[in-house]
C-alpha cells in the first residue's frame, strides 16, 4: 500500500513539474524574427495554460508606438490574443524554419487576401526591424494588427491545428458559439459590441444604484450621530458622485474586455476619465462641506471665536485646491501636456506675480487675519476710522463687514496688514460719558445729595464698573449747572449696553424727581425795566476784606473726600 502511495505521489510531482515547465516564462529575446516569434509563442502557450504573466510578456513583441498611451496596453493584449487564435488555426509553427537574418527590414510570415462578407481584404502577419535603446529588435508590425480583424473572421469555424495547445480563454470559446450576424458591422462597431455595451451599461447602472443607496444609508446614520441634518436634495448631492464613480469605473473596466476598436476605446476611456475626475471633485467638495458643517457646529459650542474664522477660511482654501487638482486631472484625461503647461506657468511666474500682486497681498492679508487674529466673526470693528460695522465673513481675498446702515462692505485683506483696526467688540468695558444740566435755582445741598444718589445707583447696578467712575458738579453753563457722569458698562455687546443704559437713565430721572431737581434746557430771558435796576455802591479796593469773606465760607463748605469709586465711598 505504501509503495502504491509513493508511486502515485511521484507521478503527481512529475505532472506538476511538466505543467510548471510548460508555464515557464522564457527570457526576453527579440534580436531576430525567429527569436521574436519563439518568445511570443512560448509566452502565449504559458498564458493558455493559465499563467497570466505570459500575456504581459507577449505584448512586448508588438510595435505599439502608434497606439494612444491610454489604450496601448489594453489593445496590445487584444492583439496578442487574436493573433495566437489566428496562428493556431493556420498551422503548428516550427520556429526553426523562421530565418534569423533576413535580407530585408520586414519579414513576412503570411501575406495574402481573404474573403469576408463578400469583399476581399489584404492581410499580413509580418515582423519589422526597429532600433530601440541602441539595440536591434524585431516586432510585429502595425499592418499585422490591422489585419487581425479580417484574418480572424476568415478563419471562423476552422479547428486549431494539430499539436497546438487549445486556448482556455472564455472570450475565444464564446466566439465559437456566437452567430455570424453578431460580427457584422453597424454604425462603426460590430453588432456584438453594441450588445455588450448595452449589457455593460445595465450592469454599471445596477451597481450605481446599489452604491448610492448604501452610501445614503451610511451617511445619514453617521450624520445623525453628529447632530447634522440633511435635506433630501443635499443627500442626493452627496450620494450621486459616489454612484457616478462606481458606474464609470465598472463601465470603463468592462469595456476594456470586449475588444473594441482603438478609436472607440480611446473615446470611451477619455470620456470615463473626465467624468471620473469631475465626480471625484464633487465627492471631495461634498465631503468638505459635511466636515465643515460638523466643525462649524463644534465651533459654535466653543467660547473661542477664532474657530469661527478658521473654519470658513479652511473650507475656501481646501475647495480651491480641490478644483485646481481636478482641473489638472481633467487636462491629463484629455492628454494635454500638463507638465509643459505648469512649466510655462513657472516661466511666466514673475509676470504673473507682478500682475497678481494685489491678489497675493490679499492672500497674505488673510493669513495675517488668521494668525494675528485682530478680530473674529461678529466683532464690531472700526478700520482706519472710516469703515465701521460687524464682521460677517473672512475670505481668501476680502473680509465682509455689515455696516450699521445694513450694507455689506468688502475690505481687501491686503489693506488690513497696515490698517489701524479698532476692535470695539473686544472691549471689556464700554464707556458712558454725559453731562446732566440742572436748573440754576437748585440749592447747593440738593446738588450734593443728587450726585451722591447717582453714585449709589452706579454701585448698585449689576453691570457697571465699580472701581472707576466720576460723578461731580463739573461746570456752569449758559443755561444750566452741569453734573459730569463718567462711568463704564461691563457688558458683552452693544445691545446689552443700550439696555442697561436705558435702565440707568430712568433711575436718574426717578432720583431727580425725589430730590426735587429740575433739569434745565437752553432758554433766553428778556428783562424790560424802566428803572435802572440794581445799583452798586462805590467800594474801595480792600484785599484783606476779600480774604475774610472767602474764609467765612470754610464753615459752610462740605469737606467730603474723593468719591469716584466704591472703595472711596465706604
Amino acid at each position: 500500500m505504501y509503495k502504491t502511495f509513493i508511486q502515485f505521489f511521484l507521478i503527481l510531482l512529475t505532472i506538476c513539474k511538466v505543467q510548471v515547465l510548460a508555464n515557464e516564462i522564457v527570457p526576453l529575446d527579440l534580436s531576430t524574427p525567429r527569436a521574436t516569434m519563439n518568445y511570443y509563442l512560448k509566452n502565449m502557450k504559458a498564458y493558455k495554460l493559465g499563467n497570466n504573466l505570459g500575456l504581459e510578456y507577449a505584448i512586448k513583441t508588438f510595435d505599439g508606438s502608434y497606439l494612444p498611451e491610454s489604450v496601448r496596453e489594453v489593445k496590445l493584449k487584444d492583439y496578442a490574443q487574436t493573433l495566437i487564435t489566428v496562428l493556431d488555426r493556420i498551422e503548428y509553427i516550427n520556429v526553426k524554419k523562421i530565418p534569423k537574418k533576413p535580407n530585408t527590414d520586414i519579414w513576412y510570415y503570411r501575406k495574402s487576401k481573404v474573403h469576408v462578407d463578400g469583399d476581399d481584404h489584404q492581410v499580413e502577419i509580418s515582423l519589422q526591424k526597429f532600433e530601440r535603446d541602441e539595440k536591434i529588435v524585431w516586432l510585429f508590425t502595425e499592418e499585422t494588427t490591422k489585419s487581425l480583424y479580417h484574418y480572424d473572421l476568415s478563419l471562423r469555424g476552422k479547428q486549431t491545428a494539430k499539436d497546438v495547445v487549445y486556448s482556455k480563454s472564455i472570450k475565444d470559446r464564446l466566439k465559437e458559439y456566437l452567430p455570424p450576424w453578431t460580427f457584422h458591422q453597424r454604425f462603426l462597431l460590430l453588432n456584438i459590441h453594441w450588445i455588450l455595451l448595452i449589457i455593460i451599461t445595465l450592469i454599471s447602472f445596477v451597481f450605481d444604484r446599489i452604491v448610492r443607496h448604501y452610501i445614503a444609508v451610511k451617511a445619514i446614520s453617521i450624520l445623525k450621530k453628529r447632530n447634522i441634518s440633511f435635506t433630501e436634495k443635499q443627500q442626493n448631492r452627496l450620494t450621486a458622485p459616489f454612484g457616478i464613480v462606481t458606474f464609470v469605473y465598472i463601465f470603463k473596466t468592462l469595456c476594456t474586455w470586449i475588444d473594441l476598436p482603438t478609436d472607440a476605446l480611446v473615446l470611451i476611456i477619455k470620456a470615463c476619465d473626465i467624468i471620473f475626475a469631475v465626480a471625484m471633485i464633487m465627492i471631495l467638495n461634498e465631503l468638505l462641506t459635511v466636515i465643515c458643517l460638523y466643525l462649524e457646529d463644534k465651533a459654535r459650542d466653543t467660547e473661542n471665536k477664532f474657530d469661527d474664522i478658521i473654519v470658513p477660511l479652511v473650507r475656501k482654501t481646501a475647495r480651491f485646491f480641490i478644483f485646481a487638482v481636478g482641473i489638472i486631472f481633467i487636462g491629463d484625461a484629455l492628454e494635454l501636456d500638463m507638465k509643459s503647461i505648469l512649466a510655462g506657468m513657472g516661466i511666466g511666474g514673475i509676470a504673473f506675480a507682478l500682475a497678481a500682486k494685489d491678489t497675493i497681498s490679499n492672500l497674505f492679508g488673510s493669513f495675517t487675519v488668521l494668525f494675528d487674529n485682530p478680530f473674529t466673526i461678529g466683532d464690531w470693528v472700526k478700520i482706519n476710522d472710516d469703515i465701521e460695522g460687524i464682521v460677517e465673513e473672512v475670505g481668501m481675498r476680502s473680509t465682509r463687514i455689515r455696516t450699521f446702515y445694513n450694507s455689506v462692505l468688502s475690505v481687501p485683506n491686503g489693506t488690513l496688514i497696515n490698517a489701524n483696526i479698532d476692535n470695539l467688540g473686544r472691549r471689556r468695558y464700554r464707556r458712558f460719558n454725559t453731562n446732566l444740566g440742572i436748573d440754576y435755582a437748585t440749592p447747593p445741598e440738593k446738588i450734593e445729595n443728587f450726585c451722591e444718589s447717582i453714585r449709589q445707583i452706579i454701585i448698585a447696578h449689576p453691570f457697571t464698573r465699580k472701581d472707576n467712575f466720576q460723578v461731580y458738579f463739573n461746570g456752569m453753563g449758559a443755561s444750566s449747572l452741569n453734573i459730569l457722569v463718567y462711568m463704564f458698562w461691563e457688558v458683552p455687546s452693544w445691545d446689552d449696553e443700550l439696555h442697561e443704559k436705558h435702565k440707568f437713565l430712568l433711575d436718574i430721572l426717578k432720583v431727580a424727581r425725589k430730590h426735587g431737581i429740575n433739569f434745565a434746557f437752553p432758554t433766553q430771558t428778556l428783562h424790560v425795566q424802566k428803572d435802572p435796576g440794581v445799583t452798586y455802591s462805590p467800594e474801595e479796593v480792600n484785599f484783606e476784606m476779600s480774604k475774610q469773606v472767602a474764609k467765612s465760607l470754610e464753615n459752610e463748605r462740605w469737606h467730603a473726600p474723593n468719591r469716584s469709586s466704591i472703595d472711596r465711598l465706604k
